[in-house]
């Protein structure tokens, strides 16, 4: 297991590259967006919204929105600033925070935009869920597919030209498809949801027709349809604790109020809904590093800290897995707790990972 040179991500994430030196992909992007003429991006934005300004009627774009940080930085650039009428697209949570919701209804408020929410078949997530959780390791993934979905279906619907995304999560963090560039055709196939979950989750009471709505459309149909999704990233630098600067003073609420949270170093990030962050912790046996990786990671490159301060940080909370995400999950799922850890030991990585005499796994790697 080798760690990047000048953050703390591993060469154990799905589809990361790293360099001759040592450095991962991220890192490289990140110093290469450094060069990048910003102010030639932001009028290539402008061209484009120009175009499709006042096209389609009542909105001439859409823009897939959670309600967080990020969100609340999409739809002030593209309403307030672009001058476009945009319709918000987003996925109901199985769970919210207080907070999450507050900050949804913010955004809609704060914008004047209309939301439209899909509300996924709950007895099928609920089934879901749980076999995601046993065949994939990836508790997620009906919740990460309607994510994926929805926002392209629903433009399409409403004859929609223009959808925007935030960031391109493969170029941005490590991952396939890991371009530089301004449309999100592939974005579905970007390895957050596992492909194979369409064939292995299906049986059981649970038919084809029963996930159809939370299947992204074809390549070709998008493209049939005239519609054109876009990552906002590419015009403009894009940064996770910049963006969090930016919505605070845009009205988004930070979680600290409400929870502290037990593996994490933030109050920022996927603050929304408890249960959901059981995907992130699920990251830590499978690969080795999870949400305080990643944060810490994003820190060092944009020069928040150093990686010397990072260590400490990632060895001490990284593999904490909060109460009340585990809490918040089983219950949806109506799973006990020694069920989901005998479930949990299958997903250890023996390359990783050895078992003590009592079941606790303990890590053969050391982050240095």
């Amino acid at each position: 297991m080798n760690y990047c040179k000048r953050c703390v991500m591993p060469d154990t994430r799905p589809g990361i590259v790293f360099n001759k030196d040592g450095i991962c992909q991220p890192c490289l992007n990140y110093e290469k967006k450094k060069t990048i003429n910003w102010d030639a991006r932001w009028k290539e934005l402008k061209i484009l919204c120009d175009k499709h300004r006042g096209e389609n009627k009542p909105y001439d774009c859409a823009i897939a929105v959670s309600g967080g940080k990020d969100s609340h930085v999409q739809v002030h650039i593209l309403k307030d600033l672009m001058h476009m009428n945009p319709v918000l697209l987003t996925v109901d949570n199985f769970s919210w925070t207080e907070t999450g919701r507050r900050n949804l209804e913010n955004i809609s408020e704060a914008f004047g935009c209309d939301i439209i929410t899909f509300t996924p078949n709950r007895k099928v997530e609920k089934i879901l869920s749980k076999r995601a959780l046993i065949t994939l390791g990836s508790p997620m993934w009906y919740a990460d597919a309607a994510i994926y979905a929805f926002p392209y279906r629903m433009a399409m619907d409403l004859g929609i030209k223009l959808l925007f995304y935030g960031e391109n999560v493969s170029y941005e963090y490590g991952g396939p498809n890991a371009e530089e560039t301004p449309y999100a055709f592939d974005q579905p196939a970007n390895g957050v949801v596992k492909l194979e979950g369409f064939k292995k989750l299906l049986g059981d009471g649970v038919e084809r027709l029963d996930i159809e709505s939370v299947t992204s459309p074809s390549l070709e149909e998008v493209k049939n349809s005239g519609m054109i999704p876009i990552y906002l990233s590419y015009y403009v630098f894009w940064d996770s604790y910049h963006n969090y600067q930016v919505a605070k003073r845009l009205g988004f609420r930070h979680l600290d109020h409400e929870w502290k949270r037990e593996g994490t170093i933030e109050n920022f990030n996927q603050i929304d809904s408890p249960g959901y962050l059981i995907n992130q912790w699920f990251k830590y046996p499978k690969y080795g590093h999870a949400s305080v990786t990643e944060m810490a990671s994003r820190y060092i490159r944009a020069d928040l800290m150093s990686r010397d301060e990072a260590i400490p940080l990632v060895k001490k909370f990284d593999k904490n897995l909060d109460q009340r995400v585990l809490d918040d999950f089983l219950r949806f799922i109506n799973m006990d707790v020694r069920e989901f850890w005998d479930i949990a030991d299958t997903w250890y990585n023996p390359q990783l990972f050895e078992k003590d005499r009592w079941g606790v796994w303990r890590e053969k790697f050391e982050l240095k």
